[in-house]
């Protein structure tokens, strides 16, 4: 062999054993990659899991309670209301009879409470001040700072609408609304009620007053 033969056959022997070495040491860098991350997504996985349980079991805990609440509050709205608790008083008057529906009469301590504002709401959008009243009470009890947790907001609980707390805006802006459910439901005064508290879509949605417990008490507490 001559001394070019030599050079190159001992250059080949050497890169070899080199590319031997990186490939045995590439291998099992790989290894451990792999083991790893197959440790840490076992990891995740169990943290994920224990934390989505823990969750789970709080959310149940919640749910509960709230169903409970629902169960002894006297005033409690889906999408409207606001959760204040309404104190009843000995009314001043008797139901009043509007297109078949008796409404209930408001406490005493209420009855002067926004009487222009309701008047003036009342004539505007051709519903009786009495149901005017009655909803204010039962939405806020006539507080019309009130803001429900669902971010329900003043004396008649709108959901929408600037200067919600402003007692003439809510007060014209929640006699309208209603308004525009009794025209819809050909004066009827539950399907209306019903679709102010749970929402037109709800009404639809069941072919009438929907099957939830707060809509139902809700009705009980405005007419008879």
């Amino acid at each position: 062999m001559n001394p070019v033969e030599h050079v190159i056959s001992t250059r080949q022997a050497e890169f070899e054993r080199a590319f031997e070495a990186a490939k045995q040491s590439s291998t099992t860098f790989e290894t451990k990659l792999n083991e790893r991350l197959n440790a840490t997504t076992e990891q995740k996985t169990t943290s994920i899991q224990t934390i989505t349980d823990a969750e789970l079991n709080r959310a149940r805990e919640v749910y509960e309670a709230l169903i409970n609440q629902a169960d002894t509050k006297t005033s409690t709205v889906p999408n409207t209301t606001a959760e204040t608790t309404e104190t009843e008083t000995k009314p001043t008057t008797e139901p009043t009879n509007w297109n078949n529906y008796q409404i209930k009469p408001i406490s005493a301590e209420n009855e002067e409470k926004y009487s222009e504002l309701i008047k003036t709401a009342a004539a505007k959008y051709d519903v009786p001040e009495a149901l005017i009243k009655r909803v204010i009470q039962v939405e806020s009890n006539f507080n019309p700072s009130v803001v429900s947790s669902a971010g329900a907001t003043g004396l008649m609980q709108l959901m929408y609408g600037s200067n919600r707390t402003d007692p003439a805006t809510n007060i014209d802006s929640g006699t309208k609304q209603l308004a525009g459910y009794i025209k819809k439901y050909d004066g009827d005064l539950k399907l209306a009620l019903a679709a102010y508290n749970a929402g037109p879509g709800n009404v639809s949605k069941y072919g009438g007053v929907p099957p939830f417990k707060e809509t139902q008490n809700y009705l009980t507490k405005i007419i008879e």
